[in-house]
């Protein structure tokens, strides 16, 4: 009787452990391939002026991916389901105008970076394998 309680805590210690992981891996992806793809983003934008807009537009995009970021490392489910959902309809989205021959230049460079993506905040999200 007394071994069943051992194996059985031991198995919930291995599967928590296991999720932690999936949600840092979810985290730590989602910040590297923001930046990728705001990175490759910027390679194609054409130029333009660095005004305040832009300037506040790139601080809200860095604040909201820190929290984001930040949030996941600490194992919202909810955050990585809800987060899961919007990656995978803009990687459809994106796959569409891809397919359909009317798109911006850096798309073929994009949508990896969403699939990963969703992958990563999906496997934390629902514990995918």
């Amino acid at each position: 009787m007394e071994n069943n309680s051992v194996i059985s805590e031991t198995s919930d210690s291995e599967q928590n452990l296991g999720r932690s992981r999936k949600f840092k891996q979810a985290a730590y992806g989602f910040l590297i391939l923001n930046l990728i793809y705001l990175a490759v983003a910027f390679v194609f934008i054409p130029p333009f002026d660095f005004g305040l807009s832009a300037l506040l537009s790139i601080i809200a995009f860095a604040l909201l991916l820190g929290i984001f970021t930040y949030y996941l490392l600490h194992g919202k489910k909810l955050l990585a389901q809800i987060l899961a959902v919007i990656y995978g309809g803009r990687s459809v989205f994106t796959g569409y105008s891809l397919v359909a021959g009317d798109t911006f230049q850096a798309v073929p460079y994009i949508l990896p970076c969403l699939i990963i993506t969703f992958y990563f905040l999906g496997r934390a999200g629902w514990n995918w394998p």
